[in-house]
């Protein structure tokens, strides 16, 4: 592993790194990576810390999707959906604040078992 990466916080579904090298912050959030700068980071933190999740579940209730608390992007045809859960977590991790959640059961690693 390079030296100079340095894990802020990381969640059951997600990591947070810091390049001291590059200057850079790597957020890995379930199948989501983003590469931030420090100003693109803090961006994303104000923009998450603002987010109104009970709004937007509220707004799009009758939805056919699960995930309903959108995320856009710069790209114009690309639109992230969380779920409140999802949300509240990442906001959790970028805050850079470790939780203090219990051990997980056997049934919540996705882990293939294969009894010899």
């Amino acid at each position: 592993m390079c030296k100079h990466l340095k894990i802020l916080s990381r969640s059951k579904n997600g990591l947070l790194i810091f390049c001291q090298h590059n200057h850079m912050y790597q957020l890995l959030f379930n199948n989501l990576n983003f590469n931030f700068t420090q100003d693109e980071f803090e961006s994303f933190q104000r923009y998450m810390y603002t987010l109104e999740a009970d709004y937007w579940e509220q707004e799009f209730k009758h939805s056919i999707y699960d995930k309903r608390i959108p995320i856009p992007t710069i790209q114009s045809n690309l639109l992230i959906l969380l779920n409140k859960a999802e949300v509240m977590e990442l906001k959790q991790l970028i805050a850079m604040q470790q939780n203090n959640q219990e051990l997980l059961t056997a049934s919540e690693i996705n882990y293939k078992w294969l009894p010899n």
